[in-house]
């Protein structure tokens, strides 16, 4: 019960980030969004992955390390499509 938790609330925050790379992906712009709150985000994200090694929180591990990828994707698209 406790693990499904986890993996909840990590799906849902996982999903928060998707509307904003797929609206990135439609409309090729990204000048708005803010590189540092993306870095944070990531930052914080890696520092929950070793945390959750270190404690062996798998949900935590799992969940997180996938949103870290979605983050790292909208950091990539940002800097691609910033400014063009």
């Amino acid at each position: 019960m406790i693990d499904a938790l986890g993996y909840t609330a990590g799906l849902i925050a996982m999903i928060s980030f998707l509307p904003q790379v797929i609206k990135t992906l439609r409309i090729k712009r990204a000048e708005d969004l803010s590189i540092h709150m993306l870095l944070l985000t990531l930052t914080t994200n890696i520092l929950y992955v070793i945390y959750g090694i270190l404690l062996k929180l798998y949900p935590i591990v799992i969940m997180i390390g996938i949103m870290s990828f979605i983050v790292l994707f909208q950091l990539i698209l940002t800097l691609k499509y910033r400014n063009t």
